[in-house]
Parts: C-alpha cells; structure tokens; sequence
C-alpha cells in the first residue's frame, strides 16, 4: 500500500506486521447518511457503512427473518428428486440408514434428519463412521453392509466424492441421496439425488451453507410436499438451534441466510427444548443469553471431542437423545474427551514447532508430517500452525500401516479445497476434499513429499498469495468511557460476527497498559488506560505466540495503539465492558 491517506493512525506495519486500514470516503459517507436518517451511534453506523448498507435495509439486516431470507428448495438441483424418493420413504415405511460425518455438523445433519423421521415414526439408523479407523466419508464396508438391511442411505456432510462406495450400495438395489456442502469435481458419484450447493454444475448463490443447513431445506422441502398430501409435519422452527451450532461449529460465512438461521436459532436455543443441549450447556457452565461465542468455543469442541478421539456417535446421540439423566451422562463423556483433546494437542503442538523450527523458504505452504499423532486432531494443529505463520497449513498423521490421513487450514483468497481436489484428480493422494479454508487428505505416506510439493505448486498458481502485509480494516477509533454495555449491545445486533462478516474493530489510541498477567502460559490479560478516568479490561488471546504478545510483556511502559473488539462480560448477573485484543502498534 503505497497511499498513506487509506492508513490507520499511519500504521503500515504494526507490530504483526499489518496494515491498519480506515474506512474508505464512500463508507463514512454513508454512515453519516445512516445517522441522519436513524438514531443508531455512529460506531454502528460506520460498521453497516462496511457492510453496505444502505437506511432502507437497516432494520431487516439486524433482524433478519428466516421467512424473509429462504429460498425455494426446489431451485436446488436433484432436491425434487430427494423430496420424491423421501416422502415415498415414509409412506411405504422404508429402512432409512444416515450416513453422517463425525464432525458437528454431520451429527447435527444426521439429528435433525433422525428427528423429522421419527415425526413419522420412523426409526433410521445413523451411521458416523470412526475417524481413525474409517477416516471420511462413505467407505466400501459400511455403504455395502447398509445397503443390505436398508431402502434408502442419506449420506450428509459428506459423499460428494465417494464414487465406489455409492455405486457398492446401489448396485444391491439401494436408493443413495447425498446431501452435502464440499466442493467437488466435474464428475459427480452415481447417486440417485445429490443436494450440494457447491457441486460443479449447481448455479445457486447459497453455496456458504454448511450441510445442516442444505439438510434443512431438504425438510423445509418435505413439509411442503407432505402438507399438499394433507399429511401433518413437524414445526421446523424448532430445529433452528441445532442449524445453528452447525453453521457456527462448521465456521461457514455468516452472510445472508446463515445470518437468519443463527438469529433465530439462538433465541431457540435459549428456550432450551433440546434434551441434550441443555445438558451440553449445563456442563459448559453457560447460563442466561448464549451468545455465538458459546456455540463456536464451548459447546463445538466439546461435541467435536467425540468425533476426534475415537467416540465419533456421541454428538448425534446426544442432539436426538430425550432422557435427562442419559443426556447428562453423554454430556459429562464429551467433556472429559475435551479435556483429554486439550492435553494432546498441547503435545502435538510443541512437537510440531520442534520440527518446524527451520521451516523451509516455501511462501506458499507448511506442512509437517509425524507418526503415531491422533489424526483426530491434525485439523487443530493446522489452525495453530496456520495462526503462527500466517500460511496454509497440512499436517498429518501416519498409522502403522504407513497411510497417512491429515488436515489443512488455509488463509483467505487462497482456496484450499479447490487445490486438495486437484491433488484427488492427479491421483496423488487416496482421498481428500472440504472447502476453501478447510480440507482432509489421505495420503500413502511415501507419496507426501511429492503431493505436498505439488500441492505448493498449485496453491502458487492460483496468484492470490499477496506480498503485500496483510491488511487490518478499522471501523474506527473509540475510547475508554465510550465503551458501555449498552453500545456493545447495539453493536452485537449487527452479528453474529464470524467468517465473512468479521468483529468490527476499534482502535484505543496511545495507551498504556496496567497490571498485566499471563493466563493458562498463553493469553495475556491487562487493563488498557487512555488517559481518562477509567480503564478497560482486555485478553489478549494467545497473545504469548504471538510477537506483538511477547513485545508487550517486555516493553510495558511505553505507549500502544491497541485495536480490537468489544464484548460483554457478563459475571454473576452483571454486565461490563471488555476489550478483546487483536493487534498492536507503538504509538508514534
């Protein structure tokens, strides 16, 4: 960036090494516009500003209407076809198998699919297969087995890829569906429907829809044919809090639908109807409002821990279970694994930096093989790296049998899974697909140094890796007595803030730092004084991996410009103002 007039309080590297960019002339203008015409406080005007929008739009944005936002399911390719082959399902009462991913959202998908047969009084069977056992997706034993005691499988959160295993279990005679949201390729597998808004030839512009959220159209699709058959159905309103935890969980773009779907989902959840998340809930010690937070932080890993540690049914268990004491025992289970999970990864981690202490000179790719690792937990590891380096991530886990199944991360503009695909098609690995910032691999391990070399290659190719600093967009400045829990409130109705739709990020300008203490080896906590008469209490997260974290703790006494984002800590019933941190700069 060479124009100093887009800069930040002049910062062009701060001490991460960003760009602290200003809102651009168009967008102030606009907030101004928004603050005569409402009585929003700028902070929010400034932030619809970025998101452009305009003073007709401001009251459907913040309160979006899932009525207002959902689209025809049939305009979906092959959703007419499921819709058929389904609802003949339930009246000749076929056997229905689901398929599902070990992760959130394939037990949510495979929950809310269980849920709305059982309406019908259906009993499907759901099947996740075991991580480390099976890996992803549809596999030649399973699809077969089902087939043989089964009508019809819904594979959901995955088989987009799954050629031979699809035509195994069709080749017995049963009906597959796949409801899915990864990219796939330019052939598609033998399925007798396939839902997918990013398969290769589907036009729709919903293709940020995690699974559990293409699977609810599938429903909202059932009902509508079920009702014109004067069959009575369930209200799916109900099943927004599970959609929800999905679209949260899965890190999908939180933009246009997905936005309504979270809206609504956590004024359900909060009504705590589902048996087993309200156990999820009481074992996470959250209380009063659940906010986006709990789902993405709280309640998401907890269930994910299943899933990575060799107990991959418990999350979908526990969403369909409708016994309080069973539900409470799922829920401690999950738990417990969590906490086993944060110990090896913790292990993973510092072995993976041991070996990356020479990372090579590739500015397009880190990749770190070892064996014995949990390949439940190399999708973490790369989230880790990828958050240190500031590059996409591949780590991977070799069993005894000297396959190799890993995960990556990737960083924004680049598409990883679009990449991970190409890496299918040239046939060097065995398996592998996701989305553009996540994707699984499995791969022979004497073939990883070539895939991975390759897989560098084609990220290169892609020219969307700038040499550029990465950019920080400021919403704007704000000071320590402006902050309230009101103005937090008010800004919070502009979220949920996520993927896509980022936290809009203010600046406390030449600042001092007051008692700081690093939390748990790794978080740093102080207070942020801008000269007035009150002070602010921040986190600074993971901020010890971090090198503007470790300049702090050296270098207190000196002046920061600090930005980040506002939230509510809400303590015993009492809600006060906290300044989350993201990035620093010497204040010059």
């Amino acid at each position: 960036m060479n124009d100093q007039k887009e800069l930040f309080l002049n910062v062009a590297r701060s001490l991460s090494g960003k760009i602290w960019v200003k809102p651009d002339d168009k967008e102030q203008r606009l907030a101004t516009s928004l603050q005569q015409v409402s009585s929003i406080p700028y902070p929010l005007a400034i932030l619809l500003a970025q998101r452009q929008i305009t003073a007709d739009k401001i009251e459907t944005f913040l309160d979006p209407k899932i009525k207002d936002t959902l689209p025809n399911p049939s305009t979906f390719l092959d959703m007419d076809k499921a819709i058929e082959i389904l609802s003949e399902a339930i009246l000749k009462k076929d056997k229905i198998a689901i398929f599902a991913d070990y992760d959130v959202d394939g037990g949510v998908s495979a929950a809310l699919l269980h849920t709305w047969f059982s309406w019908f009084g259906l009993e499907p069977s759901i099947y996740i297969p075991d991580r480390i056992k099976e890996g992803y997706g549809p596999n030649n034993d399973a699809m077969k087995s089902l087939a043989e005691s089964h009508d019809v499988i819904i594979c959901v959160d995955c088989g987009i890829l799954s050629f031979d295993p699809i035509s195994i279990a069709k080749a017995k005679g049963c009906k597959v569906i796949v409801v899915d949201h990864h990219l796939g390729s330019s052939k598609l597998p033998s399925a007798d429907a396939i839902i997918n808004p990013n398969r290769f030839d589907e036009p729709t512009i919903y293709k940020y829809l995690c699974a559990a959220g293409v699977v609810f159209l599938l429903l909202v699709g059932l009902n509508n044919k079920l009702r014109k058959k004067k069959c009575q159905v369930p209200d799916l309103i109900f099943y927004l809090d599970l959609v929800a935890l999905a679209t949260i969980a899965d890190v999908v773009p939180l933009i246009g639908l997905n936005r309504a779907f979270v809206k609504t989902g956590l004024k359900v959840l909060e009504k705590r109807q589902n048996v087993g998340l309200t156990a999820l809930l009481d074992v996470a010690g959250i209380n009063g409002e659940i906010k986006v937070s709990h789902l993405g932080f709280s309640l998401g890993p907890r269930i994910n821990a299943g899933g990575r540690l060799g107990f991959s049914k418990l999350g979908a268990e526990l969403f369909i279970e409708k016994n309080n004491a069973q539900a409470a025992i799922i829920a401690r289970t999950l738990n417990s694994l969590n906490d086993d999970r944060k110990l090896i990864e913790a292990e993973m981690l510092k072995k993976a930096l041991q070996i990356l202490e020479s990372p090579s000179d590739d500015n397009n790719l880190i990749w770190v093989v070892q064996e014995k690792w949990n390949p439940g937990l190399t999708g973490i590891l790369a989230s880790r790296l990828r958050e240190k380096f500031g590059k996409p991530v591949i780590a991977i886990a070799i069993d005894q049998n000297g396959i190799g199944r890993g995960s990556g991360r990737s960083i924004n503009n680049l598409n990883l899974g679009t990449a991970i695909s190409q890496l299918l098609e040239e046939k060097l690995i065995i398996k592998g697909g996701g989305h553009a910032q996540a994707a699984g691999i499995t791969i022979k391990g004497d073939q990883i140094r070539m895939a991975m070399e390759r897989l560098s290659e084609i990220l290169r190719n892609q020219k969307q890796i700038s040499e550029e600093s990465p950019r920080l967009n400021i919403t704007s400045l704000i000071s320590v007595n402006a902050m309230s829990a009101e103005l937090i409130e008010k800004i919070e109705a502009a979220g949920p803030f996520g993927p896509s739709a980022q936290h809009p990020l203010f600046v406390l300008a030449n600042c001092q730092i007051k008692w700081l203490k690093v939390i748990a080896n790794q978080h740093l906590r102080f207070y942020i004084s801008d000269g007035s008469n009150r002070n602010i209490q921040s986190i600074f997260f993971r901020g010890m991996n971090e090198d503007a974290g470790n300049f702090l703790i050296q270098n207190q006494a000196i002046k920061y410009h600090f930005a980040g984002h506002l939230e509510i800590n809400d303590w015993s019933g009492q809600k006060t103002p906290n300044f989350v941190v993201k990035d620093v700069s010497i204040a010059t």
